[in-house]
């Protein structure tokens, strides 16, 4: 019989024994994390009324513009103005070369005297019997005659002149002095910068939404996108053919800084809709994603994805992702994934009202 294993296997477990009898068993303990809790405010997603509305753009343009020409052929002798010259009403703007109509002027005038002269002599010849009255109604023919013909000559010879025909400024110069201006041809565009109006065009199923005489706000981005009050002034009555749409003028009221070619925009209500409404604050972007942070039963901040529509003052519009009823926490930048919630305040809904 052999009792040496047995011997090594007591001694094993008496060192094994000896070597854990100062140290504790080593255990590991699992502890769950505390659950953060936010305490916010949240309002309840409800059905609201809100305006119809369609956006409409066009570009600013002068009331009173106009495109200068001459009446007659001739050599531009001066050019009194240039783009940018504030201009007043009868201002005399370019002169052409007058010099063959000067010299007709004067054989008018020369005319004129010996057609007076000669009617003079007649009425005192008629008046002694002296010639008959068929010699002095030829007299008196040919003195008008020669009056038409000098009041042509001046008519021609004002021609020359070019002038303002309104208080304005000038903004395209087409021609330089020395030049031939020909009958009808451009030689200057000007406008009256402090009457502008805004054309813009029109859908003819939106024509309804607007009649001649509307007061409308008119956002002109270039002036930081302060709306103006525009006076609808009027719509022609032919449209467009191939795209189905209409002018319409809207007077705009004197502003600094407003200038011709400037985009404006003003939009048409059309009725009323039901969308969904949630206050601006509630809405956290990033990028180009917009979330909310909705509460569920369980009283837990969950984040939500979800499609903006449009924007009306301090409220938005949520055209997917929320559901009427649905709670959403007010200010969305205090919002955490998986908090849970404690309402301090429940925030009236907007519903029923129209932003």
């Amino acid at each position: 019989m052999r009792v040496k294993p047995t011997k090594y296997i007591v001694l094993a477990v008496l060192l094994l024994t000896g070597c854990g009898s100062n140290e504790e068993p080593a255990t590991t303990v699992f502890s769950a994390a505390p659950q953060k809790t936010i305490q916010v405010a949240v309002v309840e997603a409800q059905s609201t009324s809100v305006p119809i509305r369609v956006e409409v753009t066009g570009q600013v343009a002068p009331i009173f513009q106009a495109t200068l020409s001459s009446r007659i052929q001739g050599t531009i002798d001066k050019l009194l103005v240039r783009e940018g010259t504030k201009v007043s009403k009868g201002q005399l703007l370019i002169q052409l070369d007058s010099r063959d109509l000067q010299a007709d002027l004067a054989r008018a005038n020369a005319e004129v005297d010996n057609a007076k002269a000669h009617l003079d002599r007649m009425n005192q010849l008629y008046a002694q019997d002296a010639v008959s009255k068929q010699e002095m109604e030829n007299a008196t023919r040919g003195n008008r005659v020669a009056d038409a013909n000098r009041r042509a000559v001046e008519a021609q010879l004002s021609y020359t002149m070019v002038r303002a025909p309104f208080e304005g400024v000038i903004t395209e110069k087409k021609v330089e002095a020395g030049e031939l201006a020909s009958p009808g041809q451009p030689l200057l565009k000007m406008e009256d910068p402090q009457r502008l109006r805004l054309d813009a065009t029109v859908a003819e199923g939106d024509l309804k939404s607007v009649s001649r005489g509307d007061k409308i706000p008119v956002v002109i981005d270039a002036l930081g996108g302060q709306a103006l009050t525009g006076l609808v002034s009027q719509i022609l009555p032919a449209g467009n053919p191939q795209t189905h749409t209409f002018m319409v003028k809207v007077d705009l009221p004197k502003t600094p800084g407003l200038k011709t070619g400037m985009f404006g925009r003003f939009q048409l209500d059309k009725g009323l809709t039901q969308t969904i409404l949630v206050p601006s604050a509630a809405v956290v972007e990033r990028g180009e994603l917009s979330s909310l942070y909705v509460v569920g039963s369980d009283q837990t901040a969950r984040l939500r994805w979800v499609k903006l529509g449009r924007r009306f003052e301090q409220q938005v519009e949520i055209l997917s992702g929320l559901n009427i009823g649905e709670r959403v926490l007010v200010d969305g930048s205090r919002g955490v994934d998986g908090a849970a919630v404690q309402i301090v305040e429940m925030v009236a809904s907007p519903a029923g009202k129209t932003p």
